[in-house]
C-alpha cells in the first residue's frame, strides 16, 4: 500500500503522486501531471517522509517526459535517481524552480 498526493483545482484532479514506504527510504512509484506541478507534488511527498523521520528518497522508472523534468528540477541527476539526504536537498532547494 501506498500513499496518493493530489493536486487538485476544486474536485478535478490536476496530477498525482504515488509513493509507499521502505524503513528509511521513501519511494516516489508513479507521478502523473503535468510539468508545472511535478516539483510542488515531490516537494509535498518529500516534506512528508522527512516529517516522519525518512530522510531518503528513490526514484522509479518514471515515463521520459516526468524523467526529463525531475533532472530539470535537479531531483535525479541523469542516471542516479536517489536522493541520500532529504533535509540536505531542502537546505540548497529552498524554493521550487519555475
Amino acid at each position: 500500500d501506498g500513499i496518493l498526493f493530489e493536486a487538485k483545482d476544486g474536485d478535478e484532479v490536476l496530477g498525482t503522486l504515488l509513493c509507499e514506504f521502505d524503513n528509511d527510504t521513501v519511494i516516489i512509484k508513479e507521478i502523473k501531471s503535468t510539468k508545472f506541478l511535478i516539483d510542488g507534488l515531490c516537494r509535498a511527498a518529500l516534506n512528508f517522509a522527512f516529517n516522519r523521520f525518512i530522510n531518503k528518497c528513490r526514484f522509479e522508472t518514471q515515463e521520459e517526459s516526468v524523467l526529463s523534468e525531475l533532472i530539470r528540477l535537479d531531483l535525479v541527476q541523469n542516471d542516479n535517481y536517489f536522493i541520500d539526504n532529504i533535509d540536505n536537498f531542502f537546505t540548497l532547494h529552498k524554493n521550487c524552480k519555475k
